[in-house]
């Protein structure tokens, strides 16, 4: 396939580029109906499983500031391929680890090959798209990026039940597998012109400084941050909640995210239908509101100790439909003003968006067994930093859009 040949619209460019960002999420979403069981399985305590995802969170977000200075050297292709291929390498040391301290180890390695394209992906959508069109695209991604950790515990769950939990991590490698063969072959470079400068170590500072004192790149991003917060904390927290606590089994805790599923594909029909019409600021402005009422809603409930599946599920799959609504646009804001350094804006906005997750997973982990119910506390904390971060995207009569 020629360069010139490729479009990110296509069914092909999209389906290559969405499934890239979704195993970064399908890491964990497939993993976490699991977690429970790994407590027998290596003898550990909850607080201690619960690293397995903090660690990965926090890899998944650091390197991403590696990946997107390289993607704008060496090119986006050569990134991908390389992610994938240590994306596979990971997959089946985890489910070859034979304690806890290999498997949050092999952890590690998984986010570093996830990490690669789901920076890399967004910069190849800024390569060929701008503006409205890059918003739409967006969608695709932000629904890969919100249905994959909703809909992939459904799956967990299932291979959790009938074949235990290295079962997820066999699928993983099966998958990123497969994807790379795809991409070797079909999937072009995109970049036109190459940053020489890009990996150098005061270039690479400069560019990221340049991004965070930026307002309208700032504000987008801690937005993403906030939700991505509230909803690593969800994924961390609401296993010990539903399975430990409630007694659902992972099957069950599976089926129950379904509702997650449709909260999100709410908010990202609402997204296509209105989006355009609505405008940026108009959407993530909705969704900031939406994930502040979500967050008061899981807190309130188990403030008056009332704990249920409904209390937890129902704040959850407002925040999906929030998500559902402000992640497009939010990306596509973020990055539309910087098409020079796309894979760096790309890779800081990850950073953002999963430095904030790992925050709130490892408050999750290191809380948990003392306090076990902190995920809705965090839940409701991210909701008031949704509105803050709000107030740092200027308003479309104040700056562009």
């Amino acid at each position: 396939m020629k360069n010139s040949d490729f479009r990110v619209d296509s069914v092909g460019g999209i389906a290559t580029l969405t499934l890239m960002v979704a195993l970064g999420q399908m890491a964990v979403g497939l993993f976490v109906p699991s977690l429970p069981s790994l407590v027998s399985y290596f003898d550990t305590d909850m607080g201690t499983v619960q690293l397995t995802l903090t660690v990965h969170f926090t890899a998944f977000a650091l390197f991403q500031l590696l990946a997107g200075p390289l993607s704008d050297r060496f090119g986006r292709r050569p990134v991908i391929l390389t992610g994938l291929a240590i994306y596979a390498c990971g997959a089946i040391a985890c489910a070859l680890a034979e304690s806890i301290s290999a498997l949050i180890g092999a952890r590690i390695l998984l986010a570093i090959g996830a990490c690669s394209g789901h920076a890399v992906s967004r910069a190849v959508i800024r390569d060929r798209s701008e503006g409205a069109d890059s918003a739409r695209i967006m969608s695709y991604i932000g629904m890969a990026m919100a249905l994959s950790p909703a809909l992939t515990p459904t799956i967990g769950g299932q291979l959790q039940g009938h074949f235990g939990w290295q079962a997820c991590f066999v699928l993983m490698a099966c998958i990123s597998g497969v994807l790379f063969l795809y991409s070797f072959f079909f999937l072009p470079e995109t970049i036109r012109t190459r940053n020489a400068d890009a990996m150098k170590f005061g270039g690479m500072l400069a560019t990221y400084g340049r991004l965070m004192i930026d307002r309208r790149f700032f504000g987008y991003a801690a937005l993403n941050g906030c939700i991505f917060g509230a909803l690593f904390a969800y994924q961390t927290g609401s296993p010990y909640l539903l399975m430990v606590e409630l007694g659902y089994s992972p099957q069950a805790y599976g089926l129950l995210i379904l509702f997650n599923v449709a909260g999100f594909l709410s908010g990202n029909l609402i997204t296509n239908r209105f989006g355009r019409r609505v405008g940026i600021y108009g959407m993530v402005r909705a969704g900031s509101i939406l994930t502040f009422v979500a967050g008061i809603a899981m807190v309130v409930p188990t403030e008056l100790g009332h704990v249920s599946a409904l209390s937890i599920i129902g704040p959850s799959m407002l925040l999906l439909f929030a998500m559902g609504i402000t992640l497009p646009s939010a990306m596509a804001g973020a990055m539309q003003h910087f098409p020079e350094v796309a894979g760096a804006a790309s890779a800081l906005l990850g950073f953002l968006q999963m430095g904030t997750g790992a925050l709130g997973s490892f408050m999750i982990s290191s809380l948990q067994n003392q306090h076990p119910h902190v995920m809705p506390d965090v839940f409701a904390v991210s909701g008031v930093l949704a509105l803050v971060a709000l107030a740092f995207i200027p308003k479309p009569g104040a700056g562009r859009d």
